[in-house]
């Protein structure tokens, strides 16, 4: 869990630096390593600013190849905890400064960035997964048989039987 505890921290910006394994942010192992997460959080009184970058190593299969890869990847996300009653208040709100607001009661002294590292780590994979140079390769585009191939006699039976049903009927 990221959890960082407010009680010991004088007003103004503070810099935090996580490095969690795949299993504590609820990503499958296989696919995410090397996990990083850098958190500035600007403190005053009741309400705390957090800037959260995420960085980690991804293995992806490649849409054109459907060979694994691996890939950088990294995203940012801000958001603002407030009392209870300034975040219902600007519930849905964004803005520069912050994309979310959550609630923080006074009597909370811990805040928890789990969730917002985890869903920063998904939504920074890319939706088109293409491994370095697989743009380049020249791909399969007929499947089949190709018209050299023989005919399967027996086809070639029914063809002719086909054929001859069909001729009869126009008499």
């Amino acid at each position: 869990m990221l959890t960082i505890d407010l009680r010991p921290l004088a007003e103004g910006l503070h810099r935090f630096d996580f490095a969690p394994a795949a299993e504590a942010l609820d990503l499958p192992t296989e696919q995410f390593a090397d996990i990083g997460v850098a958190v500035q959080v600007n403190y005053y009184d009741d309400r705390a600013l957090v800037l959260l970058q995420a960085t980690a190593e991804a293995t992806l299969e490649c849409d054109r190849t459907l060979q694994t890869f691996t890939q950088p990847i990294e995203g940012a996300y801000q958001l603002l905890f407030a009392p209870p009653d300034f975040a219902e208040r600007h519930r849905g709100e964004e803005t520069e400064e912050y994309q979310e607001v959550r609630p923080m009661s006074p009597g909370d002294p811990r805040i928890d960035l789990t969730d917002v590292a985890r869903d920063t780590l998904l939504l920074a994979l890319p939706q088109r997964r293409v491994a370095p140079g697989a743009e380049d390769l020249e791909l399969e585009t007929t499947y089949g048989a190709s018209e050299a191939d023989p005919i399967d006699p027996r086809w070639e039976a029914l063809r002719e039987l086909r054929t001859e049903m069909e001729g009869e009927g126009d008499e």
